[in-house]
């Protein structure tokens, strides 16, 4: 089935963002041109106060937690400027005296080399795009979650803007069943999706009915000079038939396969660190969930200047991605 590919448009002492000189579309232009990760694109958003580099060829940034400089993923650079834009954002975030806590990089190794305490938090599930297919016992479930949907008439489609009245119901009714709001950080709320398709920052898909009703609809960020995609924003009504979701994300990737794409990403999942861990992110049933499509498991480490740091850094990673507060967290929306 191939469609056509559509590109539309706690309390924290944060650093602001940059104010209306913020130029989110040339921040996301670069991970898209220089990020090797799904978490590249998320230098764009609105949570991340931007450090450019190289002169403006390259950038990283964080979400301020009182004095913790908390990064998502790798420094963007040019190929063979990597080490170089680290130790200039390092420099950066010196001299505002922050302390830097790098969450999901790729290569704990030039940290190692500057004496960071690196350890694995998370892996992406990573899909390599010219060989994947739903055929095999290993996509099985996902395979027949799909062709059950497709039978039932559900149909995957592009964005368009009338739908945008029901992808904000869906989006409603999605967040009341959810705990703290909605994150942020490394993942986009819904109010950022028009901005990003305005600016071609993100692909939006969504599965309808056969009365043309939309059951769930998921957002793709770009990265990988073009090649890769990340998906994000992931909705989908409290009715609507089980298979929906597999079908819209899995035939996402045979369209992307088929228009030639190296990489698809479904984003990282944070290691298990216990109980309540889970209940603010659950972790556990989210990486079963993305098992189901055979990706392969990358490691992501958190880098942060000693061990005894470590504690300290992962509250102020928590906190980054929960804008109502650790507390908040754990009860459901109203």
């Amino acid at each position: 089935m191939t469609l056509e590919l559509h590109t539309t448009a706690a309390r924290l002492d944060r650093a602001a963002p940059a104010g209306p000189q913020r130029d989110t579309a040339r921040y996301a232009r670069l991970a898209e041109r220089y990020g090797r990760t799904g978490v590249a694109p998320f230098i764009a958003n609105p949570d991340v106060e931007v450090v450019e580099l190289l002169g403006g060829a390259g950038a990283s940034g964080y979400a301020r937690v009182r004095r913790w400089a908390v990064t998502p993923g790798d420094v963007i650079a040019p190929t063979g400027a990597e080490d170089l834009a680290l130790s200039e954002y390092l420099d950066v975030l010196a001299a505002r005296r922050l302390r830097p806590a790098f969450l999901a990089v790729s290569d704990e190794t030039p940290f190692c080399r500057r004496g960071f305490d690196v350890s694995a938090i998370a892996d992406e599930a990573v899909i390599d795009l010219p060989t994947f297919t739903l055929a095999g016992s290993k996509r099985a479930n996902l395979r027949h979650s799909t062709t059950s949907a497709r039978r039932a008439g559900l149909a995957v489609l592009p964005y368009a803007p009338w739908q945008d009245g029901q992808i904000q119901e869906i989006s409603s009714e999605w967040l009341r069943t959810k705990r703290g709001g909605e994150l942020g950080f490394t993942l986009s709320r819904h109010d950022e999706v028009a901005g990003q398709l305005q600016d071609r920052e993100t692909d939006l898909w969504v599965i309808v009915d056969g009365a043309g009703r939309v059951q769930a609809w998921c957002t793709w960020r770009h990265y990988l000079a073009g090649q890769g995609r990340v998906v994000d924003v992931m909705r989908r009504r409290m009715d609507a038939p089980n298979p929906a979701m597999d079908c819209l994300l899995a035939t996402v990737v045979e369209t992307y396969r088929d228009a030639g794409l190296a990489e698809a990403s479904l984003a990282s999942v944070p290691r298990d660190h216990g109980a309540m861990a889970d209940r603010v992110y659950p972790s556990r049933s989210l990486r079963a969930y993305k098992q189901k499509f055979n990706p392969r498991w990358e490691p992501r480490w958190l880098a942060v200047p000693a061990a005894r740091h470590r504690p300290f850094a992962l509250a102020a990673v928590a906190a980054a991605y929960c804008p109502g507060g650790l507390r908040r967290a754990v009860f459901r929306n109203k």
